[in-house]
């Protein structure tokens, strides 16, 4: 029989938010299933007036990537857990029949406003780069401070309620990538199965050298940040940003460090040794948990 259906990759952006994946036909009727046709290759999409749900996960933990099967060749709209949180509505001619399509249960990407000290505002773009993890600004905050002004909270931080310093948990992924050492030890470019992808961006005749971080999985493979500092007198590029988990040694915090050396990463990793004093870049991240579609939706 000819293939009639197309399939959802269904990717579960972190361990908070709802995952009741539904679908609508054009006329606003339920899927809750196909039905063969019989002595013929076709089906037909089994409707239904009440809401039924085609897959579903728990909203606490459980981020990862599900496929679920759907009809090809007619307009549906994909929803998560209520009508505000669309996710995606096909064009006329539906899906193409055998085929696979990613899609995300909130934005990976996006935008959100910064309070300053002074009182005034500004939008910042935020980047996840994978699944389950943190959703980093595109940006440094402008000045490098110390650790106790980069560990505070609430209204406190730098940039206001809404964001915050990740702490080394949150950056777990890195550290599996610090201790895969022949990964990353004198490569131009760390890239593994299970890694963001880290690549060197230099030029002699600019101030700022780049490390550009990408995302692996599905529905992050566009997804970007860079990392950027000065080169030192020394000739290396010190890619850094305070961590807000304090280190065991007193009076020091963790920083997140990217050394590079004439090209190559010579360094990679938390180092616990920074004192709390040393004035440090910061890279913050989101302070939620989760974000729907319909908290900011972009009509796709």
């Amino acid at each position: 029989m000819y293939a009639k259906v197309a399939v959802l990759r269904i990717v579960k952006v972190d361990n908070y938010g709802p995952c009741d994946i539904y679908l609508k036909t054009v006329d606003g009727k339920y899927v809750s299933g196909l039905k063969a046709k019989k002595n013929d290759a076709g089906y037909d999409v089994v409707e239904s007036d009440t809401k039924v749900s085609v897959f579903h996960k728990d909203s606490n933990g459980n981020a990862g990537i599900y496929y679920v099967i759907v009809p090809a060749g007619v307009k549906i709209s994909v929803y998560n857990t209520n009508d505000e949180n669309r996710i995606k509505t096909t064009k006329a001619a539906g899906l193409t029949a055998g085929k696979y399509y990613t899609l995300t249960t909130g934005p990976t990407t996006g935008t959100e406003t910064a309070t300053l000290a002074n009182g005034t505002t500004e939008t910042v773009d935020w980047v996840q780069l994978w699944i389950g993890g943190p959703r980093f600004a595109t940006k440094n905050i402008a000045d490098p401070m110390t650790w106790n002004d980069a560990a505070k909270t609430g209204k406190d931080f730098a940039w206001g309620e809404k964001w915050r310093t990740p702490s080394k948990a949150d950056l777990e992924l890195l550290e599996k990538i610090q201790h895969d050492y022949e990964v990353w030890y004198e490569k131009t470019e760390i890239k593994g199965a299970n890694y963001p992808t880290f690549t060197l961006k230099t030029d002699p005749n600019k101030e700022y050298n780049l490390v550009q971080i990408t995302g692996y999985q599905p529905g992050y493979n566009n997804n970007s940040i860079f990392l950027y500092n000065i080169i030192s007198k020394e000739g290396n590029n010190n890619y850094t940003f305070w961590t807000s988990t304090e280190s065991p040694f007193e009076g020091k915090g963790y920083e997140f460090q990217i050394i590079e050396n004439e090209g190559f990463f010579g360094s990679f990793g938390f180092d616990p040794l920074k004192w709390k004093t040393n004035k440090i870049l910061v890279r913050p991240i989101l302070n939620t948990n989760t974000i729907l579609w319909s908290n900011q939706y972009v009509d796709k």
